[in-house]
């Protein structure tokens, strides 16, 4: 079956999968017809992150909900899947400085007068992270298609 996929690198990836990070950030508005919907997330290539891209906050709020749904401890950073489809969210909502802490704040007034792009923040209501991540997956650049596995569409139903 066809899903939307979108791209992400890691930590974020395994945090939106984890229903940790409830904000995805992106400098362009959730298109409306994917709210509401399953997207799965893709864990790309990239090794430049790890949770040193986590405040404090972030990191002390990941902790402790990864260790009441007893994830801990996270496996050493270089280990962690890339190239892989890790499980899916649903965004429900798009707003700018949303409250949560995996939101970016920013000033958009001065990012639009710089010329840049304003910071949406993407609302996940509900998250699924896979126990047998779909591997050697190429990623793409924002939302493209992906052919899941019956066994993989059965969990979104």
């Amino acid at each position: 079956m066809i899903h939307k996929t979108l791209s992400e690198k890691q930590p974020w990836s395994y945090l939106l999968c984890a229903g940790i990070k409830d904000i995805e950030n992106r400098t362009w508005p959730l298109p409306e017809k994917y709210r509401d919907e399953w997207v799965l997330i893709h864990a790309g290539a990239d090794r430049k992150l790890d949770l040193t891209a986590l405040t404090r906050e972030q990191y002390l709020i990941a902790s402790e909900i990864l260790n009441e749904k007893c994830l801990l401890p996270l496996v050493p950073v270089c280990e962690w899947t890339r190239s892989a489809i890790t499980g899916a969210v649903k965004f429900t909502d798009c707003v700018i400085n949303h409250p949560s802490i995996w939101a970016e704040k920013v000033d958009n007034t001065d990012r639009v007068f710089l010329g840049l792009k304003p910071i949406y923040n993407w609302v996940v209501s509900d998250a699924i992270l896979f126990d047998n991540p779909i591997m050697n997956v190429k990623g793409r650049l924002s939302f493209w298609n992906f052919d899941l596995p019956e066994e993989y569409a059965k969990l979104l139903k």
